[in-house]
């Protein structure tokens, strides 16, 4: 089941929507919600953080915990969405020095 919805999320997936018209050009209906989205995703972020941070004291507390620790996946998705949605926010500020620097200018 799991190599299922990886192969529709790595090939089937890109190749319908092409198929259908919709390339990067049709995801440009997302541009007007920019803020709200990253304002979204910081508050699920923050509120992840909290509870791993939350779970992990718990557990480092007392050596018998009741549930399991975090695990280094968890950690490791937490710093990849905060990296994400990091840049997302300060893409106003990237986005011209990174073309500068892309084009050669």
């Amino acid at each position: 089941m799991t190599a299922l919805f990886s192969a529709a999320a790595c090939c089937v997936l890109p190749l319908a929507l092409a198929g259908l018209g919709i390339g990067a050009a049709g995801f440009a209906v997302f541009v007007p919600y920019h803020w709200p989205m990253t304002i979204i995703a910081s508050v699920l972020i923050i509120a992840g953080w909290m509870l791993y941070l939350r779970k992990h004291r718990a557990c480092s507390a007392d050596a018998d915990c009741a549930v399991p620790a975090p695990s280094r996946a968890t950690l490791a998705m937490l710093v990849g969405a905060t990296v994400i949605v990091g840049i997302s926010a300060l893409w106003g500020f990237i986005e011209q020095p990174l073309m500068r620097v892309l084009s050669g200018a």
